[in-house]
């Protein structure tokens, strides 16, 4: 996979999430949106639901502080406003007919309402009318005694009926007067819990026109309930005096309102990080296989070069061997036979190393462990590898401070760990290798420390440096040789004999590589 295509890939996995992100937040939004619309819908029919029963509260307050008025004269009907005067709509009136043939008299109301500035004035006026029968016989003197009566208590009725309704049109009480507060706070906290709104509220009851509340529970909430769209007319049905509004603020409103969603928006914001961990793991592999591309292709190209010098060496050497001419040369078939050797081990070498990093990746390896020196285990990594120091005009220190070097361990790798270690210190030198080997212990551990002098590393490549195929860039990819595998191999053998190995390095000061291995007494 190129680099094109990879981030074409990329880019329309990311459009893909972006646009997912983009509906779910939508999704969710709207869902806010509808779910305060809900609420604030509830709130005001539960205001108005109120505001109607303090009003039908008061009109029974009226019949009752007047008379109680039991329909003494069959079945009344409802009190019905018409206007009088078209060129006036400030004028109403009201006239109806209470008839009782069987008590032989009707009660006629005249009602007349006028508003203006506020005020209102009222006219009023019951009259109660005997009815004669058709066939009007002269009745007994007694009857009509009796008669009168029931008009004169009749006419007092109808006078009350009449104050009853100039009661209720204009009430001269104050808004406060008109209801208990204490039962305002629980018809709110009934109606509202009737909708499932179980929260605590402020409210109160404010007048417009004076720029004021009338009424408030808790004054620490006015500016709240000031700025409140939750609200209602009180008394609506006042023909004068001034409006009144009902208004009341949730504190805790959008608490309550994420409680009642908080489900829906746990299991999208969940669906949204397992998508988004997803594109992202995506993205690594994406990324980390390419690496792993990039690093196998660059493997087979530096292993290619290694093999072919010693196997190009080793064919010219034969060919030299087979010429009758170097034959009878002296001393040259010995030296040619000695290349052969030498080239052969050398591939022997680099094939044992992928042998040794394809049986770690198995973990098929077996440690032939025994008692061992660590110091004899130096020496020896030193004598293998400063024929290759010497030939740069280079120097192998070791400082020996141990008084304890006895591990346990296999011989084998841990040459090996040494000697890969001293080999890239060698490599990485351009000039003159400095190498310096201190050995010491402590505690119940020792240490082999291998540290140089040369091009050193930077962090983001001290990072990845134990890792297969990886190789410090350092311009030309073969002017350096080697596959990669030789710290990665460093690694996975240290910790295999439950040691660790520590890195410090920076650009242009060399490099300082610490293994720590445990005393076999340890």
């Amino acid at each position: 996979m190129n680099r094109s295509t990879i981030f074409w890939v990329v880019g329309m996995m990311s459009a893909a999430l972006l646009g997912l992100i983009g509906f779910q937040w939508y999704w969710i939004d709207s869902v806010i949106r509808a779910n305060e619309e809900r609420f604030k819908k509830d709130v005001i029919e539960a205001l108005h639901t109120v505001s109607d029963k303090l009003e039908r509260q008061e009109a029974l307050y009226a019949f009752n502080q007047t008379w109680v008025y039991n329909k003494p004269f069959g079945q009344s009907r409802p009190l019905r406003l018409r206007q009088i005067d078209p060129n006036n709509p400030q004028t109403l009136a009201f006239s109806d007919t209470v008839r009782s043939d069987q008590m032989g008299f009707n009660i006629i109301f005249d009602f007349q309402a006028t508003t203006s500035g506020g005020y209102m004035e009222l006219v009023t006026e019951s009259q109660v009318h005997e009815v004669r029968p058709k066939n009007n016989n002269q009745k007994p003197e007694k009857e009509l005694e009796l008669l009168e009566e029931r008009m004169e208590k009749a006419t007092k009725k109808s006078e009350m009926v009449v104050q009853v309704i100039e009661n209720v049109l204009s009430p001269e009480r104050s808004i406060t007067a008109r209801f208990n507060p204490a039962q305002l706070d629980s018809l709110l906290s009934n109606e509202f819990n009737e909708r499932g709104i179980d929260i605590a509220f402020d409210y109160g009851v404010i007048s417009p026109m004076r720029q004021r509340f009338e009424l408030i529970n808790n004054q620490q909430s006015k500016t709240d309930l000031e700025k409140s769209e939750l609200k209602a007319s009180l008394f609506p049905n006042d023909l004068v005096g001034d409006q009144n509004w009902l208004v009341v603020d949730f504190p805790n409103k959008q608490q309550f309102l994420l409680r009642k969603i908080w489900l829906t928006m746990a299991s999208s914001g969940l669906l949204v990080l397992v998508i988004v961990g997803s594109f992202g793991y995506s993205i690594h592999t994406i990324l980390r296989q390419k690496k792993l591309s990039e690093m196998k292709n660059d493997f087979i190209n530096n292993m290619t070069h290694e093999l072919k010098t010693p196997i190009a060496t080793i064919s010219l050497a034969c060919e030299a061997l087979s010429d009758k001419e170097i034959k009878q040369m002296e001393g040259m078939r010995e030296r040619y036979l000695k290349m052969i050797g030498e080239e052969n081990s050398r591939l022997g070498e680099q094939v044992e190393r992928v042998l040794q990093m394809a049986a770690i990746d198995r973990k098929d390896i077996e440690l032939k462990e025994e008692e061992l020196n660590l110091k004899e285990l130096v020496d020896r990594a030193v004598d293998k590898t400063s024929l290759q120091v010497e030939s740069k005009n280079g120097t192998i220190k070791v400082i020996d401070n141990a008084e304890d070097t006895t591990i346990q361990g296999d011989r084998t790798h841990l040459v090996n760990i040494l000697t890969n270690l001293l080999d890239n210190a060698n490599k990485y030198s351009e000039e003159s290798p400095d190498i310096t080997i201190r050995v010491y212990n402590r505690g119940k551990t020792i240490n082999v420390s291998v540290q140089d002098r040369g091009i050193g590393m930077t962090r983001e490549a001290i990072s990845h440096i134990f890792q297969k195929f990886y190789r410090v860039p350092t311009g030309n990819v073969h002017n350096v040789k080697g596959f990669g595998l030789g710290l990665a191999y460093v690694k996975n053998m240290v910790e295999l004999h439950h040691g660790t190995i520590q890195v410090s390095s920076e650009p242009g000061n060399g490099s300082k590589f610490t293994i720590t291995l445990p005393l076999k007494n340890g």
